[in-house]
């Protein structure tokens, strides 16, 4: 299964809210490689973990973080450039380039681009 169709079995998470935001490392990393975004939608909550993280960046977040829709991004998107200047600013880290560009379009609070090698989808 794609990135693309595990997020659409979300409904792209529309109208979920984000609370929690963690960093940690895995394997021999010296900094964090991983991003990890807990949400929920009042019925039903979800963990997504994203590995092999080269760079992210988060802006304008709140108390109150809700998200109108996450999607992987190609260079033919028009929220590519968006994502990709607001990862220009963010440090990068790691030697390889990886595949995936995510973007969590806002709809009140934070917004967040970010590129990776793997996303998980946990149903809790």
């Amino acid at each position: 299964m794609t990135i693309a169709n595990t997020l659409e079995q979300f409904g792209s998470f529309h109208d979920w809210y984000i609370d929690m935001l963690a960093t940690s490392k895995e394997g021999n990393a010296s900094t964090p490689n991983t991003l990890t975004l807990g949400l929920h939608d009042q019925n039903r909550r979800a963990i997504l973990t994203f590995r092999g993280v080269t760079r992210a960046s988060i802006v304008d977040g709140g108390l109150l973080n809700i998200v109108n829709a996450i999607e992987v991004l190609k260079p033919d998107n028009e929220a590519y450039p968006t994502a990709m200047a607001m990862l220009k600013k963010s440090a990068h880290f790691g030697k390889h380039h990886t595949e995936y560009v995510v973007y969590v379009f806002s709809t009140v609070g934070l917004e967040i681009a970010v590129e990776f090698d793997e996303l998980s989808v946990e149903s809790v």
